[in-house]
């Protein structure tokens, strides 16, 4: 079994019992397994939020992809990447 060693200082040993009071029949090891997995589960929460913005701005961008092109009558399944921001967003370099 792994083990973690903490250097107890005056902020661990302040929290450590603020969260005593806050749990009282658990020991400073369970204490701190209880803090780290509760961590744990926000960090994922986080990083679930972050995708799902994420997947949100990409279908948003596709959207608008979609009308810009629609505008010149063209279709994204028939132009290329470089093509597309040749003509659509920057179309200085088409000239």
């Amino acid at each position: 079994m792994n083990q973690v060693r903490l250097q107890k200082t005056p902020d661990i040993e302040e929290v450590l019992a603020f969260l005593q009071r806050k749990y009282r029949l658990l020991s400073e090891a369970e204490i701190i397994k209880v803090a780290l997995s509760e961590k744990y589960t926000r960090e994922l929460q986080s990083s679930g939020e972050v995708r799902k913005a994420y997947d949100r701005f990409m279908a948003e961008g596709k959207k608008l992809g979609d009308k810009l092109l629609s505008k010149k009558g063209l279709k994204r399944e028939n132009v290329k990447e470089e093509e597309f921001y040749n003509r659509i967003i920057d179309p200085r370099d088409n000239a």
